[in-house]
């Protein structure tokens, strides 16, 4: 298929080009017909003829046939023997052979009919060295380049194309430099800082440069919703951290006051650093997820759960909380970078066992699906509020801001099945709880050993 931009381009120099040739043809139509509008008289040719003839010999006469100055424009003298043949070789217009048969049979039947009463008008013959001929006026051979030879219509013909080319190119030259007017004005407002900069919706045109104003457009948009992200992060990241420094800097304060409780401070410090610190990690970790994967292998994910179900059955043991990942059969495999993968799917179970009560379950599902498979976590708890099941994948939500933990978890989950080409999705299950549906696309399937 062209590209747009082409059939643009294209049409508009063929229809320059139409509009010329337009202009040419009727301007060179005009002309013929005012060149011959009234024919050169045959009397008036004859005496023409007769004082050239008896003044000049053949060559002079033809040289004098041949000059475009002797006659009107468009127009000219033949001087045609008994053999239908001009005396400079010229080519004879239809009628003008027509013509001269008629006369020359005329002159014959005069000749052989002397008795005949003579006609109103006989054809004059003239003769040039030894040879007779009609003279017979008609329309002159067109030049190279036809009625357009004329010096004046040729400069008329020229300023009308240059006029038309002029109008033709400007308006495409507009069209095409008016959205890359626009595009420039965004990106220069766009590295200045102004993150609202777009080129606009009027200029979404179908063809290349519309479709490059319309990629602009959305490109601005993820920069500004990444920005605005970025922003909201570094408040949260703020936030979170001014909590513990409040801390550290009272408990400090405190160990001057009194020297005697400093035990019970540098335990507090100690606990604040460590929050800190798992702080500090999971944002990395957020980081180095929204960085993407550069590094990825073949993952068997029910194999991973194992582990990860392994891992976490000691916290879930203390909780009193039974944890069931459901066999499946075959086995299946994900392109990913094993330890962000762990850590995606570790968040979401541990998140499911830290809201789960005692002596419940949280069911761990490997579903085979059409490209991919499923991995479904659901728990028995308190479930999460239907407006804020979206909410729960952006950085440091929390929907109890009272429970431990920063809310980075899960966006750390989001982002890290997002790059695999995945989704996850919240909703509350049925009779209670959370249930956390993860797609990951895989690339085959087989029997594990």
């Amino acid at each position: 298929m062209m590209p747009r931009l082409f059939w643009k381009l294209f049409a508009a120099f063929w229809l320059t080009t139409l509009a010329i040739l337009t202009v040419s043809i009727f301007a060179s139509f005009q002309l013929a017909d005012r060149a011959t509008a009234d024919w050169i008289d045959p009397r008036e040719a004859d005496a023409m003829v007769r004082q050239i003839a008896e003044s000049q010999n053949r060559q002079q006469v033809m040289r004098w046939l041949g000059d475009p100055a002797t006659f009107p424009t468009g127009q000219t003298i033949y001087l045609i023997d008994a053999d239908i043949e001009d005396i400079s070789g010229r080519d004879l217009p239809v009628f003008v052979q027509a013509r001269a048969r008629h006369q020359w049979a005329i002159t014959q039947q005069d000749g052989r009919n002397s008795r005949r009463p003579r006609r109103p008008f006989r054809p004059v013959i003239h003769t040039i060295g030894d040879t007779s001929y009609i003279a017979i006026p008609g329309p002159a051979a067109l030049p190279r380049f036809g009625v357009l030879s004329s010096s004046a219509l040729r400069w008329t013909v020229l300023a009308l194309a240059a006029v038309i080319s002029l109008l033709a190119f400007g308006w495409l030259s507009r069209s095409l430099t008016r959205p890359i007017e626009r595009i420039a004005a965004a990106t220069r407002r766009l590295q200045s800082g102004d993150m609202s900069a777009r080129v606009g919706s009027d200029a979404w045109g179908q063809d290349e440069i519309g479709q490059l104003s319309r990629q602009f457009d959305r490109m601005a948009g993820e920069i500004e919703a990444q920005a605005q992200r970025r922003e909201e992060l570094f408040r949260n990241i703020s936030h979170e951290l001014r909590a513990p420094l409040a801390r550290l800097q009272i408990a400090a304060d405190l160990i001057t006051r009194k020297p005697d409780a400093a035990q019970v401070q540098v335990d507090r410090i100690v606990r604040d650093i460590a929050t800190m610190d798992q702080l500090t990690g999971q944002v990395l970790k957020l980081a180095r997820a929204q960085q993407g994967s550069p590094q990825r292998e073949a993952v068997v994910v029910n194999e991973l759960l194992d582990e990860l179900l392994d891992q976490g059955s000691v916290e879930a043991g203390a909780r009193g909380v039974e944890v069931s990942l459901a066999p499946v059969d075959p086995q299946l495999v994900v392109h990913a970078d094993r330890q962000q993968l762990a850590s995606a799917l570790d968040n979401v179970i541990r998140n499911a066992i830290s809201v789960a009560p005692p002596g419940s379950t949280v069911d761990v599902i490997v579903n085979e699906s059409d490209g991919g498979c499923q991995v479904i976590v659901e728990d028995r708890g308190p479930g999460v509020p239907d407006a804020d099941l979206e909410r729960l994948f952006e950085p440091f939500y929390r929907v109890d801001q009272n429970r431990p933990g920063s809310g980075i978890g899960l966006a750390i989950t989001a982002r890290v099945v997002t790059d695999l080409g995945g989704s996850i999705v919240a909703s509350n299950r049925d009779g209670g709880g959370l249930r956390m549906t993860i797609f990951l696309p895989t690339d085959q399937a087989f029997t594990g050993s």
